[in-house]
């Protein structure tokens, strides 16, 4: 019965029955306050008293002036912009009505709200939010010069589809907005998903400051080390088995597996210390401490019709789950009872629920609570997402049976093996290393994607090779950094290609590049396994997910490279970042959707590709002298 109540409440929200800020400008009381901006750390404030403003006395739903939020993007684009060249530039006109305000990019593109009309219009919303610095729909992140040379990629050609003229109504979804006094006012959370988010980046309130930062970093630490690598890397069998004797929750034993690394190894000390200092000017740590409340009747309808209206226009895989419209989704199970509680921690659980069980898509996942709920969530996992990690243990255990198998590169008589779990390029604070600079003083580079293929292809190319058969096992490899999946497609295909279509806007893209692999910034036949008369192979299993996918398909498209194993994972779209109207933060398959170009038309990559050789046996991947042997009865 409970339940039942819920839900019918559920629907009296969503149709509008309970009152909300009223819809006459008029009778709107607007009060305003200032709050300090932190940006990235606490103790780095960009503005000391940013004006946020409040509508009929409610407190916990922020509305932000236009003029003001010129001021966040403009901030938010150049501090993205690594490249120093801070090119992004925003103009703000008002109609001669009063009733339309137009945001102007350098580019010439814009968005304008329509306060008459309750909506927000672009004539291309990707040529609106993407950086500056990027070609059209360009995906990777990494610049095409840097210090003004060619650095690491190169686009050769590119045909582009350019998106439809999209009109976004608020109105439809009761989103409230207010053109009064002078003033132009949205809802903090509509300007982040629909300008700002597209940076992955969110500016969150707390009811005592906000907090500019990248979403994927607002995340409490004893929550990050439950996939951080490196710790992974200092749980030894010892430190295990004492750490699981401990009982308590996983947060509550932090310190004493900080204790056990400290003392097992000079690594783990190391870490262990790195692991306090990062807590102490943790952004989201003090996004948190607000107290917790219940959430006001205004924030719930508006976080509820915020949300779907979100997920309507943003999930790239809307159509695939056979969603037509999230506002009825939610309403046809469990979720809307949780996102309609003033209860923050049952709305938190909500969107875990949503993004790990009904999403289901391995790429959609909650990050993070809301300052309002003090506390976390159950993690309950889809039927595909606890397949995946049974699959991932089973292939982990049996890789482990053959150490060698583990390694970036390593060679059985005339056959070499690279393999990479991850696409992934290192960072030095916030800009990728500099490989240019290592090479030219002979230093080693990162065990990533880019020092692994650069060390690879000089032992392969070397004076008197033997090699004459390449595989690149990507069995276990469950995505990562797109560019570095690119540059991984440039070194066998010579010109790599990749393909995606936007979901949200109906434009579409397929692009050509080369990849500098002998990093001489010369893009040329030396950077390239393609043209030397190897045979190339590529190793998959249904753990080959996202970008890990998204190369054998490319491929295998190509008609250069031979799979082996079985179908891959899947994991079409690129992996987007998001937070809700009450400080949730999540992530989640974005319209970013990744694709396979046949004649002329784009192709979903989602169901996986097929290998040219099934492998039926999974150990039999990790025997190279075995599958050595297999490779060789091919030819």
């Amino acid at each position: 019965m409970k339940k039942l109540l819920a839900l019918l409440l559920c629907v009296c929200l969503a149709l509008g029955m309970v009152p909300a800020v009223a819809e006459d400008a008029a009778e709107t009381v607007i009060t305003s306050k200032t709050f300090p901006v932190y940006s990235k750390a606490v103790g780095n404030v960009w503005r000391e008293d940013f004006p946020v403003y409040f509508l009929n006395g409610v407190e916990d739903l922020p509305f932000i002036n236009l003029e003001d939020w010129k001021d966040v993007l403009k901030y938010a684009y150049d501090e993205t912009d690594f490249t120093g060249e801070k090119k992004y530039d925003l103009t703000l006109e008002t109609s001669e009505d009063g009733k339309a305000v137009t945001l102007t990019r350098e580019n010439g593109y814009f968005m304008k709200v329509d306060f008459e009309e309750g909506t927000i219009g672009y004539p291309d919303y990707v040529m609106f939010v993407q950086l500056p610095f990027l070609p059209y729909m360009e995906i990777g992140g990494s610049p095409e010069t840097m210090n003004g040379e060619p650095y690491l990629l190169k686009y050769t050609q590119s045909r582009n589809l350019y998106g439809d003229i999209t009109i976004v109504n608020l109105k439809e979804y009761d989103i409230p907005m207010v053109a009064q006094d002078g003033k132009y006012l949205l809802p903090l959370q509509t300007l982040t998903a629909f300008s700002l988010g597209y940076l992955d980046t969110s500016l969150y309130y707390n009811g005592q400051a906000l907090y500019l930062s990248s979403i994927q970093t607002m995340q409490d630490p004893k929550d990050a080390l439950n996939t951080n690598p490196a710790l992974a890397a200092l749980l030894t069998p010892d430190v295990m088995e004492k750490f699981q004797a401990r009982e308590g929750a996983w947060t509550e034993k932090i310190d004493y597996l900080m204790e056990l690394i400290s003392e097992s190894s000079e690594a783990g000390k190391q870490f262990a210390e790195e692991y306090y200092k990062s807590t102490e000017n943790n952004l989201y740590l003090q996004y948190a401490s607000a107290p917790d409340a219940p959430r006001s009747s205004e924030l719930i309808k508006y976080g509820f019709n915020e949300l779907a209206l979100e997920m309507n226009c943003f999930y790239g895989l809307k159509e695939a789950h056979n969603i037509a419209n999230f506002s009825i989704f939610f309403l046809q199970n469990e979720l809307g009872a949780g996102l309609m509680d003033p209860d923050a921690a049952k709305a938190d659980q909500a969107v875990a629920d949503l993004t790990q069980y009904w999403f289901d898509d391995s790429h959609s996942a909650y990050i993070s609570s809301s300052y309002l709920s003090g506390s976390g969530t159950n993690t309950n996992y889809g039927f595909s997402s606890a397949g995946s990690q049974t699959l991932a243990r089973k292939l982990t255990a049996l890789r482990a049976q053959n150490p060698n198998a583990g390694l970036p590169y390593y060679e059985v008589g005339d056959t070499a093996y690279i393999t990479f779990d991850q696409f992934i390029a290192t960072t030095d604070g916030n800009n990728l290393t500099d490989y240019y600079k290592l090479v030219k003083e002979g230093k080693d580079l990162p065990q990533d994607t880019i020092g692994i293929i650069h060390e690879a292809h000089k032992q392969i190319t070397r004076e008197n090779s033997p090699i004459k058969n390449v595989v690149m096992d990507l069995s276990c490899n469950g995505g990562g950094m797109a560019f570095t999946a690119f540059y991984t497609l440039g070194w066998f295909l010579g010109d790599g290609n990749y393909s995606y279509r936007n979901t949200f806007t109906g434009a579409q893209t397929t692009r050509y590049y080369r990849a500098d692999v002998n990093l001489d910034h010369q893009f040329d036949e030396n950077d390239t396994l393609a043209g030397r008369g190897l045979n190339l192979y590529c190793l998959i299993s249904p753990k080959s997910f996202s970008c890990g996918n998204l190369v054998p398909w490319v491929l295998k498209s190509s008609g250069e490279v031979t799979l082996l194993g079985k179908t891959s994972g899947g994991g079409s779209c690129v992996v987007g970042f998001a937070t809700t109207a009450w400080g949730t933060s999540y992530r989640y398959s974005s319209p970013k959707r990744l694709s396979f170009v046949k004649n002329g038309a784009y192709y979903d990559v989602d169901q996986g590709v097929e290998p040219d050789h099934v492998i039926d046996n999974y150990a039999n991947f990790y025997d190279r002298e075995a599958l050595t042997e297999f490779i060789h009865g091919l030819y």
